[in-house]
């Protein structure tokens, strides 16, 4: 019969504590699965480039040419998978001499399945949190050294900030230029309004210049801020809030689904969206724990890793108010 040593030992209480570890990643509740179109992938980085049809097209006179158009490519987007890790160091001595190993390393991995979780939310709803910031972040940086390296750097993949201002416009392949951000607009059913317009009216129009359809769905408010709760009453009350007249049918109710994240670290913002539109999410390794022997040190060491990516792969499917600009 083979011998039993700390490395089995240890094999066998890595397999508890992931299944441990995992419980804890999916008790975290995490609002970026609701709005981040969310794919699987298999390769450093995936890349986007939307292919740019027809402009608008005139009546021809018959026995005259067709007039030509040029064909060419939309932005490229990346999107890196990057690797978040920890490890943790059990000497043998420890192993041995405590009778409580099996209940330490249960703890550590609930703990480190917290922790991921929580890093991945906040590097998602980060797109939020500094969309706005006019010299870029580096939370839109998605390069790889000795991989890939964007042109755009530290920006969205057409050089501006994920929520530009008016002034600071996003610029199209066709030469037009849009903005979605607004610097000052409070919470309200009216400007609820201005923002949707903004959205579906102003920016529906693709690289080309085509009206396309575009109607969003969503409301981003950090959760349980006093926007959090005007909102609520925004869009559950049966009449409108901010009505002169009482009574006055609400138009907003049951428009939007509200979505509250303790994730957004501004609790003024708000933002409205259509979900999982222009929002690239990737999984590439999902939390997984294991375990490697340094015979050096004379030490087992516990390891959990993930790695995942997250970009902007189109602005117009989100507009948003009262952001941080730095």
């Amino acid at each position: 019969m083979a011998n039993v040593t700390r490395s089995s030992f240890i094999k066998a209480m890595v397999k508890d504590a992931y299944s441990y570890s995992l419980e804890s990643y999916d008790k975290v509740e995490k609002v970026s699965t609701q709005i981040f179109d969310t794919e699987t992938s298999d390769s450093a980085y995936e890349q986007y480039t939307s292919a740019i049809g027809p402009g608008a097209v005139t009546e021809v006179v018959e026995g005259t040419s067709i007039p030509r158009q040029s064909a060419q490519e939309g932005y490229t987007v990346i999107c890196a998978n990057k690797k978040r890790a920890t490890e943790l160091p059990l000497t043998n001595e420890a192993i041995d001499d405590n009778q409580k190993i099996a209940n330490f390393l249960k703890a550590w991995a609930t703990g480190a399945g917290e922790s991921f979780a929580n890093a991945q939310e906040t590097d998602h709803l980060n797109i939020f949190n500094k969309g706005g910031f006019t010299s870029g972040d580096s939370t839109f940086d998605n390069s790889i050294p000795g991989v890939v390296t964007p042109s755009y750097g530290n920006f969205t993949y057409d050089g501006k900030p994920f929520f530009a201002l008016s002034g600071n416009n996003h610029p199209a392949k066709n030469g037009a230029t849009y903005y979605n951000s607004i610097a000052s607009l409070t919470l309200s059913g009216q400007n609820l309004e201005t923002l949707l317009k903004l959205i579906a009216v102003t920016n529906a129009f693709n690289e080309a210049g085509l009206e396309i359809s575009l109607h969003p769905d969503t409301l981003l408010v950090q959760y349980g801020s006093a926007n959090y709760y005007k909102a609520k009453r925004i869009l559950e009350s049966i009449a409108e809030i901010d009505a002169v007249q009482s009574g006055v049918t609400n138009v907003w109710k049951g428009a939007l689904t509200l979505v509250g994240s303790r994730f957004l670290t501004s609790a003024d913002a708000y933002f409205v969206g259509k979900a999982k539109m222009g929002l690239k999410s990737l999984n590439r390794l999902p939390l997984k724990i294991d375990y490697y022997e340094d015979q050096n040190s004379d030490s087992q060491i516990v390891r959990a890793r993930a790695r995942w990516g997250k970009a902007v792969s189109n602005f117009r499917g989100w507009v948003g108010a009262n952001l941080s600009t730095s």
